[in-house]
């Protein structure tokens, strides 16, 4: 796992790590060679969301959720 050979990300705070993501996505969508597995499985997850727009979550959303699950596992761990 890359936290294993990364260990510095574990000491990310959850705005960093959000952040980080966001920018290797950047990254990777920046690069034009997708393979055809990777094509058809885009293809397939546009064609879910035209076919049901309103199941999707904001960025606010998931992030909030993001830090309610870490909250929950915080006090689980205590």
């Amino acid at each position: 796992m890359i936290l294993e050979t990364m260990p510095a990300l574990g000491a990310l705070t959850v705005d960093q790590k959000l952040r980080l993501v966001w920018e290797l996505w950047q990254d990777v969508s920046r690069d034009s060679s997708i393979n055809v597995e990777t094509a058809a499985l885009l293809d397939e997850r546009i064609q879910e969301h035209e076919a049901n727009p309103d199941a999707v979550r904001t960025t606010e959303q998931v992030t909030a959720g993001i830090l309610a699950l870490k909250k929950r596992l915080a006090i689980s761990r205590a």
